[in-house]
């Protein structure tokens, strides 16, 4: 869990319930100015290991100190939720029946499963990975991920936004899977972490699974859907510093991934902004923050090396 200034009442209510699915909860405080309560609050659990980057270094570096953490205590899956997680009762086991699910589909199609519907021991994966924590058979999954339900309208849609895309909260990530394609990248900072970090995984070889047995509450800010009739764009109502960084951030990401388009990057922030201007508040500074968060984009990728595939 990375925290910035939370609500401690979300942590109150959050901390308690994930302690009875998971073994130990990593907190990676980004500089936040109630530190000190956050540290008082964790200090009745003994599972609770709060570690203290001292300032804001981004999603992404406090992303990989969880794992980097994860990986010395010898976990093999990390779950990455927002300090305003909702977590709900049995997500876990969801997921590891989601994953048994899978297993058992792929084993029956190699004619692995035995007469009592397990696995069959020539049904390992082959490649030494381990099989813990229940998560049996699952070493090639990169992410396990939730559907995810709108706390604002109980709207239910999905964190995994296409085959190579899933957000970062209610994520069940393969620590091995992180380590294979170096983690996240800290240049990011935040917006565009997690499906720079989901693209490059299935990239090499680490599908995202959907586990849709799982429904966890969440909200993006004061996000809502548009309805035009013949198409329901969102206007997400970001704050102007979180525009900078997506529009900074998509650029980057596509060059870095060889997918890059000039006429492509003008086609989305005109969209942005075309959205922007029509549904949401606070206008002004949310353009003029595009537009700067684009232009440093546009400055980063000036020399960059085109991914070769």
């Amino acid at each position: 869990m990375v925290t910035f200034n939370p609500a401690l009442d979300d942590l109150r209510a959050s901390v308690p319930a994930l302690l009875k699915q998971v073994e130990a909860l990593v907190v990676v405080d980004n500089g936040s100015g109630n530190v000190g309560d956050i540290a008082s609050f964790v200090e009745d659990y003994p599972q609770v290991i709060l570690l203290r980057n001292g300032k804001n270094l981004g999603v992404a570096t406090a992303l990989n100190r969880i794992f980097e953490w994860a990986q010395k205590a010898g976990f093999d899956w990390v779950l990455t939720l927002d300090d305003d997680s909702e977590i709900p009762d049995g997500m876990i086991d969801g997921y590891r029946r989601c994953l048994k699910d899978r297993d058992d589909a792929a084993a029956a199609n190699l004619g692995l499963l035995n007469d009592s519907g397990g696995v069959s021991a020539s049904g390992n994966s082959g490649d030494g990975s381990k099989r813990a924590n229940g998560f049996k058979g699952s070493a090639r999954v990169g992410i396990v991920c939730p559907l995810l339900v709108n706390r604002r309208d109980g709207t239910v849609f999905h964190s995994k936004r296409n085959e190579s895309e899933c957000i970062t909260s209610g994520s069940l990530t393969s620590v091995s899977a992180w380590r294979a394609i170096g983690g996240f990248d800290d240049w990011l900072f935040i917006d565009g972490v997690d499906f720079d970090f989901s693209r490059r995984l299935v990239a090499a070889g680490y599908p995202i699974v959907e586990c849709k047995a799982v429904l966890m509450p969440h909200q993006i800010g004061e996000s809502r859907t548009i309805n035009l009739g013949f198409k329901h764009p969102i206007a997400w109502n970001h704050a102007p510093f979180r525009w900078y960084y997506i529009e900074r951030n998509q650029l980057y990401i596509d060059k870095k991934l060889g997918v890059y388009s000039w006429p492509r990057s003008l086609a989305r922030i005109a969209q942005d902004m075309l959205i922007v201007l029509l549904f949401e508040r606070n206008k002004g500074k949310k353009i003029g923050a595009m537009l700067r968060g684009w232009r440093a984009g546009k400055r980063k990728i000036r020399g960059m090396k085109v991914k070769t595939k």
